[in-house]
């Protein structure tokens, strides 16, 4: 037996460097998120009077203020280019996955769009009615969270993450229960 084999933390560095398809779903979706907050931040939109460092916030203010009084020009950070790389990184490793797949990382966008999600928003015979609701509760977390950031520039506001969050755990959870496979009706 090799030490490779027998080394646990070098099989979690493997498992994070090389992710599972739901993983890079996770890893994809987490760093554009974020790429897309980095640039919101720097062009002064992710809040409408504080500038964010995320040193900062990702140090609970150990190393500087994570909230600054927002100037009328952009403002780049080293914080940014950190945050942003990171970000970037997740994104790449989780596009590796992608693109290690037969439809690649086109298809990963696509499937984004085009799934059994979305057409059970109008008809609960595709997945019963726990896929329908469970639908209309991703849809609306997500359509939350963007039109009060893009409202009222409140892209890091505490309540709007937690009713999104809630809305989209919420759906999620009933899309897996719709997908699940139907139990024994009888458990002697």
């Amino acid at each position: 037996m090799s030490t490779e084999e027998s080394d646990p933390s070098n099989s979690v560095v493997l498992m994070l460097l090389n992710p599972s398809r739901t993983m890079a779903n996770w890893y994809a979706g987490l760093g554009m998120l974020g790429i897309f907050l980095a640039i919101l931040n720097i062009l002064g939109y992710i809040h409408p009077t504080y500038h964010l460092s995320w040193g900062g916030l990702f140090t609970f203010e150990a190393t500087n203020a994570a909230f600054e009084i927002k100037s009328d020009s952009p403002q780049f950070v080293l914080s940014d280019v950190v945050f942003i790389g990171l970000c970037s990184v997740l994104t790449s490793i989780g596009f590796r996955t992608f693109s290690n797949d037969e439809s690649g990382i086109g298809g990963w966008f696509k499937g984004l769009l085009v799934n059994d999600t979305w057409p059970a928003l109008v008809d609960p015979e595709i997945g019963g009615w726990s896929k329908l609701f469970g639908a209309w509760a991703l849809l609306l977390g997500f359509l939350f969270y963007f039109v009060y950031g893009i409202l009222y520039t409140g892209w890091i506001d505490i309540g709007v993450y937690s009713m999104s969050i809630a809305l989209i755990a919420f759906g999620l959870a009933l899309l897996m229960a719709a997908d699940a496979p139907e139990g024994d009706d009888n458990l002697d």
